[in-house]
């Protein structure tokens, strides 16, 4: 066969296009699979959605633990924290106290009820 036959031809006019395409499929795999691709970064935006309700949380828990803080304050105390506090920590109540108890133990504060009667 000589350079001049019809299928040389057609095979010099098709491998322009063959490596076209070849480089076109590696970069739209590489855009969708890649790692900086469209999936990576739809994973990215679910675990920063996350991260901020963890952020969310935190920062109600960072202001509520800052509130009771504020309590325990010498300048700001208040009677009735301090007296359960105070209960909790000793495990002590007065005879005519009723305790309440969690059927699930205690949770992340104490949970005796003092009421008097």
């Amino acid at each position: 066969m000589s350079s001049n036959s019809p299928v040389f031809r057609r095979l010099k006019q098709a491998v322009a296009p063959v490596i076209a395409f070849t480089v076109m499929a590696y970069f739209i795999f590489h855009s969708v699979e890649g790692e900086r691709g469209l999936l990576t970064y739809w994973s990215m935006q679910d675990r920063v959605t996350e991260i901020a309700k963890v952020l969310e949380d935190t920062t109600e828990s960072r202001k509520n633990l800052e509130q009771h803080v504020l309590s325990l304050r010498a300048s700001h105390l208040d009677p009735d924290l301090l007296d359960e506090r105070a209960r909790a920590m000793l495990n002590a109540a007065h005879p005519d106290d009723v305790i309440l108890f969690h059927r699930d133990g205690y949770q992340d504060m104490a949970t005796i009820v003092a009421a008097s009667q």
